[in-house]
């Protein structure tokens, strides 16, 4: 059987970023081997590919091609699944300075038919490529100039993927998406106005303004593409095109529209090292599945969970005094000491971790030494380096391939490039902006430089334009899917509390529900402890105080499961506040429902300290409740009686 050539979806890949952002781990290898939560950005785009409907992608190579085809033919060997069903072509030429110039090389070679993925090695998305290309083709058919369609991901304007990025303002018809202004300004602009032209409101019945996007660097192209390109030699970026055709679109005859992805899908890109950071996290936290840890080994199960989104390979050996936090990665064959500490952080493989080693928020790649009494704090590491003993490695410093600190060195955000050469050593300096980190030699250009953030980004709850910290206060209406979220979980636990099931299979439900849902994790932590204190078994209880003692009692494996971090115990304790203002059973209890928490060690006292001090901040009604004052009082006398023994 013949295979229709004009069905089968095209990808364009190109595989060079064209800035120095990430140097100078990417000057001695392509940026497609960069690795993102322990995956290459190769493996990750081409398992995206396969896996979104793609059939045939090209991959286009300014420099290193060979590299790039060793691979690829590497990986076909091994039966990566999409060397299964997508064919790939690497097209190289060193001639090609900007993404123009590849444009037009690739428009000479006639290798695209028709319809076509336009997309960066740095974007990691788990989109159907094939579906949204079929939209675009839809938009076609009623707008024959139809040139492209943009990927965007709606997400809380303060999420870093755009507060560090630089961010998009985009005016749109609310009818038929067609865009009619895209302005991108710097990372943390001061600019604190935009000029919107009166003609565009007037000659549209609806105009949609988005201020909150996350550009994935994914484009869906009609053919017309290429040769506007070609006929367009000032077009040298992806930005120059789309500015030229909405300056020109009479001219050119062509148009731009935009699509946003819905919940459950995810695209960004990892375009400095502030969203590489938040990138890698949220692949950990499994907001990219079906892509994961596991993408670059090809799905082979290597990895085990011991929760709290820890993650290890099988072969690694870990000493039995050494503690893992959270948000944890630990490659195959790597070896971590006695007392050593790891938190928000990846380790490579084959790595050798000595004694009395702290590691946090920093990412180290493949066959590193970090020997005795190391602090490596918010930093990158790449392959083969060794950090010899009592050295410190802190606020963002970044180390090239195959170097070696000398014992104690102390380094603060600085860039190092090779042993020798220091000539090349940066330092990043703390700019206006608060915990921007930029390279002291970069200036205003487009190839600015943004360095490691001081702390590890938390986009948990920034996926939504509606997300916010105060979104489970009690004036906050509750989105029909959290509600519906909400009567599941109440609706498991009483039956578990009534039929004595196993805390295992609630924990498991839950959690069915929370995918089923697109329910992020700080929701599921208020929402188990809003449940438990919602039973019905509540509602008719004569003595509610030894009602919730018992279900904390037999519920306390579930509450072990999520309530076990800093940030999760501020969930627990706003979830009482929501719960002691809104259920009547609990009216005027809200400090014994305190004490039965705290007696059971599920909240501690620094937390509800700086709860008590929210608390008085928004205004809350249950501040100045007799309970809660005096379970404070109490709290205090316990304290400071403790101190004097």
């Amino acid at each position: 059987m013949e295979i229709n050539n004009e069905n089968i979806v095209q990808a364009v890949v190109i595989m060079d970023i064209f800035n120095n952002n990430f140097d100078p781990i990417c000057n001695n290898k392509p940026m497609a081997f960069l690795s993102v939560a322990g995956v290459a950005l190769i493996d990750n785009v081409l398992e995206s590919l396969a896996l979104g409907g793609v059939g045939e992608t090209i991959l286009f190579c300014c420099q290193d091609g060979s590299k790039v085809k060793e691979h690829l033919r590497k990986c076909s060997q091994m039966k990566a699944t999409w060397s299964l069903t997508m064919e790939v072509n690497v097209l190289t030429s060193e001639t090609c300075q900007t993404m123009g110039d590849v444009m037009r090389e690739i428009y000479e070679t006639g290798l695209i038919r028709g319809y076509f993925v336009l997309m960066n090695v740095n974007s990691i998305t788990n989109i159907n490529f094939a579906f949204l290309l079929e939209e675009h083709k839809q938009i076609s058919k009623k707008d024959k100039g139809a040139a492209m369609t943009l990927v965007y991901k709606k997400v809380s304007w303060e999420h870093p993927l755009i507060s560090w990025d630089k961010p998009i303002f985009l005016a749109a018809d609310g009818n038929t998406k067609k865009i009619l202004i895209h302005e991108k300004y710097r990372p943390k602009s001061k600019d604190k106005t935009i000029n919107l032209p009166l003609e565009v409101i007037l000659s549209h019945s609806e105009v949609k303004l988005h201020h909150n996007l996350a550009d994935a660097n994914i484009a869906l192209c009609s053919p017309s593409v290429l040769s506007l390109f070609c006929d367009n030699f000032d077009f040298q970026t992806r930005d120059d095109f789309i500015h030229g055709i909405l300056i020109n679109e009479e001219i050119l005859a062509s148009s731009l529209y935009y699509v946003l992805l819905k919940d459950h899908q995810y695209a960004a890109t990892v375009s400095n090292w502030k969203t590489y950071q938040v990138i890698c996290r949220d692949i950990l936290h499994n907001w990219v599945y079906p892509l994961s840890i596991e993408s670059g080994s090809f799905y082979q199960n290597n990895y085990v969970s011991t929760g709290n989104h820890i993650f290890r390979d099988t072969s690694s050996i870990l000493s039995r005094s050494c503690t893992l936090f959270e948000d944890v990665l630990i490659g195959s064959d790597t070896h971590i000491g006695d007392n050593t500490e790891v938190t928000k952080s990846m380790i490579g493989k084959r790595c050798k971790i000595g004694k009395n080693v702290k590691i946090c928020g920093s990412h180290i790649m493949d066959n590193v030494v970090i020997n005795d009494n190391c602090n490596i704090s918010n930093s990158f590491i790449d392959e083969n380096c060794i950090i010899e003993g009592n050295s410190k490695v802190e606020n963002g410093t970044i180390i090239a391939s195959e170097v070696t600190i000398k014992t104690g060195t102390q380094l603060n955000g600085n860039i190092i490039n090779s042993e020798t050469d220091k000539e090349n050593e940066k330092t990043l300096h703390k700019s206006t902006s608060e915990g921007e980190w930029e390279n002291d030699s970069s200036g205003a250009g487009v190839d600015e430089f943004i360095g490691f953030e001081k702390s590890w980004s938390d986009s948990e709850s920034c996926y939504s334009s509606d997300s916010s910290a105060e979104s489970s206060l009690p004036d906050s209406p509750v989105p029909e899917d959290t509600n519906i979220f909400l009567q599941e979980v109440i609706d498991s636990l009483a039956r578990g509390y009534d039929e004595k099931l196993k805390c295992d299979f609630l924990i498991l439900e839950i959690n069915s529900s929370r995918y089923a849902y697109n329910i992020q994790l700080h929701e599921v932590n208020f929402f188990v402890v809003r449940a438990l204190l919602s039973l019905p078994v509540l509602t008719e209880s004569k003595n509610v105080l030894s009602t919730v003692k018992n279900i904390l009692k037999f519920f306390r494996p579930v509450l072990s499961n999520y309530i076990k971090t800093k940030s999760s115990i501020m969930d627990c304790l706003k979830a009482i506040e929501d719960s002691c203002i809104k259920c009547e059973w609990l009216d005027g209890k809200a400090g014994q429902i305190l004490h039965l928490f705290y007696e059971d060690d599920v909240v501690d006292e620094d937390s509800l300290l700086e709860w008590r001090e929210d608390l008085k901040e928004n205004e809350s009604p249950i501040f100045n409740q007799t309970s809660i004052l005096k379970f404070f009082e109490w709290l205090q006398e316990a304290s400071e009686e403790s101190d004097s023994d």
